[in-house]
């Protein structure tokens, strides 16, 4: 039945096209995506000046790495020369991005490196090296987790966050190490898998040895 046909909606309805529709992924690529805050990785993850992170989201990929002690730069993970995506994974590159196409390479910072036979191109206008160096992201942090945005107007991100960081602080969340991860890819839409992990209705019935794991950990704790 047509939406528009209904006589009444309940509170509770979802449309089902959130889930299936072509133009809301559309939408979604278009107008969500590339204009909301989104974590990357942990701090952690990148402790030694070289290390990075690769961030993958709808048709962008994004390239976290930290640039020196202090600094830590975000860049669409792709050379400006031919378009060649510079980083797959996470690891170390070293004190520079070298682009595995044409022999490009970059500093830490996205700036110029190395250009080959850079004479083939001299007296081209918009050659210069700022012209060329890597596109950046807008990046920060908050409880130890690295935040980019690909808006370049986007609010501050302790701004969006609001009022998380003021309730959550004083947890120190920039203190805490995981143990470990493990990242699985769901064939279904994002919004599905957030969903369920969301609501803690379905734990006992698809994670009843998890539950129970969880309740004698707090009973050992407990004692």
């Amino acid at each position: 039945m047509d939406l528009g046909e209904r006589t009444s909606v309940r509170d509770d309805f979802v449309p089902k096209e959130d889930y299936i529709s072509a133009d809301v992924l559309r939408l979604e690529n278009e107008q969500l995506w590339p204009r909301v805050w989104q974590i990357a990785c942990r701090l952690e993850e990148i402790p030694n000046v070289g290390d990075f992170v690769t961030y993958d989201i709808a048709d962008e990929s994004i390239l976290v790495v930290r640039a020196s002690t202090r600094d830590i730069k975000a860049h669409y993970n792709v050379c400006q020369h031919r378009g060649r995506q510079l980083k797959e994974g996470c690891g170390n590159t070293g004190d520079s991005i070298f682009c595995r196409f044409h022999g490009w390479r970059y500093h830490l910072d996205g700036s110029v490196a190395r250009v080959r036979e850079r004479e083939d191109w001299a007296g081209c206008h918009g050659f210069q090296d700022e012209n060329l160096r890597l596109k950046e992201v807008k990046l920060e942090t908050w409880g130890g987790w690295v935040f980019v945005n690909m808006d370049p107007a986007a609010t501050r991100l302790h701004d969006y966050l609001k009022p998380v960081p003021e309730i959550l602080d004083p947890f120190l969340f920039e203190d805490l190490r995981f143990n470990w991860y493990k990242t699985l890819i769901f064939p279904c839409n994002w919004k599905t898998a957030i969903d369920a992990f969301t609501e803690g209705y379905h734990t006992e019935a698809t994670h009843p040895a998890d539950k129970r794991q969880l309740s004698l950990t707090v009973q050992s704790h407990a004692k």
